[in-house]
């Protein structure tokens, strides 16, 4: 048994004597130090990773509208008239219509392509709607059929496109394309 006059232990609570080292105390601080350096360094990362995410977030609500406007694929509205070289493409809405202010078709045939924006706002001359009228978006959950004048040498397009166009003007990516094209039952 140890005296209990020698100084490398140490009386603490409950009365058990532990050894009493610099050594061990170094080692605690320098974990502490670790997980402190680990906790600001995240929190840096997380200074610039969260504003520049929520940036591109906000900034569009891309995300918001993936997968709600599509291409019907419907023989009778969606196909080429080859007589009289136009495409009729029927658009269907989602819950989405406070969310954009138009689309914007894209049309690829014999090598190349055309695109044509739709809006309240603007129409190209090149779009009519099925039936005649003024040009106007689906609603909620409703379906418009546009009526596009392509060139005199167009045949039939091997693609169609169609891209959202924000509220704040901002297009996204393709939302739905159709590369099965067929020819308008008469």
């Amino acid at each position: 048994m140890k005296n209990k006059s020698d100084s490398s232990f140490k009386k603490i609570n409950f009365g058990r004597s532990v050894p009493f080292s610099k050594h061990s105390q170094s080692g605690i601080i320098a974990a502490v130090l670790l997980i402190l350096i680990v906790i600001v360094a995240a929190m840096v990362v997380m200074g610039f990773i969260v504003p520049f995410v929520q940036k591109q977030l906000e900034g569009g609500k891309c995300l918001d509208v993936v997968g709600k406007i599509e291409i019907t694929n419907n023989l009778k509205y969606t196909c080429y008239n080859s007589t009289a070289k136009k495409m009729s493409v029927q658009i269907h809405y989602g819950d989405i219509e406070e969310l954009i202010k138009g689309i914007q078709l894209t049309i690829d045939y014999a090598g190349r392509s055309k695109s044509f924006e739709i809006t309240d706002e603007y129409s190209s001359d090149d779009i009519s709607m099925l039936g005649g009228g003024f040009i106007e978006l689906p609603g909620r959950n409703e379906e418009r059929t546009y009526i596009i004048q392509l060139e005199s040498d167009a045949e039939i397009p091997e693609s169609i496109e169609v891209y959202p166009i924000l509220s704040n003007g901002q297009r996204c990516d393709a939302s739905e394309s159709i590369t099965s094209i067929s020819n308008c039952i008469p």
